[in-house]
């Protein structure tokens, strides 16, 4: 069985943020749910926490809060999608449907670093492995054809144009990983005079330093709230980063709270010169080609289903995974069993021979594949099947 269990951007933050996961629990909780799924990928993001299983039986929803600690009382807040619910669920997100900002960029390298972090913590997931590289396929087709690529949008684009609009020079920023980079990267290019990097040093964010370090250095944090007209916070931090005392007393400042769980703290929110933005608040900000974008993603949703629909014969084709595995190894064995009886080659001859008459099995078994394949198609799969086994295994 294949299924999602998960909670977005449609719940409050205030209530979203309590299921969030830092790097290193999340990692610890791909281990603890193994013990429950054959095969688990969590997808992490400040909009979303949703965890992909395949298993041969569902999993009651009260055993995985309680594996992963979370309060029961919010277990209706969460959503389940099963098998082509799920499918279909996985490619909306990562095409950009189910996104605060419609048809934004970042969910694609968040759909790929949470299929690499599973499979590197977590070991090997098949099937699921399969379900997010078919929904990055269906990524790229589909934000080609709808255009997305020529007018990207991400949430450093639809805050740089409020930064713009409201004249802002001196901008911080405190989170220097995906999200700062994404900023960095947009204000290269912007008539901002100085971007004051607060967090540790690390090579993707040097590369600006380097590149133009009038307008890119690193600062500590008070040193650059004091100068800062604007801060952006983006850390991975499981508590508040900037508090009140971290803001002068009587400074304006404009700050676009970006992380999950927050990084202001509610303090901050209350000094009557300051204005915080937070992650939910920004969508609304979302307004440039926005109508553009919706007409042109909803005539190519047929993408989707094109996507959905090869997925499915694939995973449906999986029952047959054990037949051609025993065919493959049955030829093998034959192979071998005919070349003991050439008695007239010498150990060297006998190899090549043996290769020989594997490849030549292997043709046909491909062959013969394919031929079930179509079969499967056509809904006589179970016919061929067994008369597959018949010719190849008896």
């Amino acid at each position: 069985m294949l299924w999602v269990i998960g909670i977005n951007h449609k719940v409050d933050i205030d209530i979203r943020q309590k299921f969030s996961l830092t790097k290193t629990k999340l990692q610890e909780k791909l281990i603890d749910l193994k013990k429950l799924a054959n095969e688990v990928i969590i997808l992490n993001t400040c909009n979303r926490v949703e965890i992909y299983f395949f298993s041969e039986d569902y999993i009651d929803i009260e055993k995985i809060f309680t594996e992963l600690g979370w309060d029961k009382k919010y277990m209706h807040l969460f959503y389940i999608h099963k098998d082509k619910d799920c499918i279909k669920h996985l490619f909306e997100v990562v095409c950009g449907f189910d996104s605060l900002i419609i048809g934004e960029e970042q969910i694609v390298a968040q759909v790929k670093e949470a299929k690499e972090i599973s499979k590197l913590v977590g070991g090997k997931n098949p099937v699921l492995e399969r379900l997010f590289e078919v929904a990055l396929k269906c990524s790229k087709e589909f934000r080609t054809k709808s255009k997305l690529n020529e007018h990207p949008i991400t949430i450093a684009s639809v805050v740089g144009r409020v930064i713009k609009e409201s004249n802002i020079k001196k901008v911080a920023i405190i989170g220097l990983g995906n999200i700062g980079f994404l900023f960095c990267n947009y204000f290269k290019n912007s008539d901002v005079d100085k971007v004051f990097l607060i967090g540790r040093k690390n090579e993707k964010i040097d590369q600006f330093v380097k590149l133009n370090p009038e307008k890119f250095g690193y600062y500590d944090k008070k040193e650059a709230i004091l100068e800062a007209q604007c801060l952006i916070c983006s850390t991975s931090a499981p508590h508040p980063v900037v508090h009140k005392d971290d803001i002068p007393e009587g400074k304006s400042l404009l700050i676009f709270d970006l992380a999950v769980p927050r990084d202001v703290d509610v303090e901050v929110y209350k000094l009557p010169n300051v204005k915080v933005i937070d992650i939910d608040q920004v969508h609304k900000m979302d307004t440039v080609n926005k109508e553009f974008r919706i007409s042109k993603m909803q005539e190519n949703y047929h993408i989707i289903d094109k996507y959905v629909d090869e997925f499915i014969d694939w995973l449906e084709f999986r029952q047959y995974k054990n037949l051609i595995m025993d065919m493959k190894k049955h030829a093998e064995q034959l192979c071998k069993m005919q070349v003991k009886k050439l008695k007239d080659f010498d150990n060297q001859e006998r190899e090549k021979i043996e290769v020989l008459l594997l490849r030549i099995a292997n043709l046909y078994i491909d062959r013969a594949v394919e031929v079930l394949r179509e079969a499967h198609k056509e809904g006589s799969g179970e016919i061929c099947s067994n008369l597959m086994r018949r010719i190849f295994l008896k």
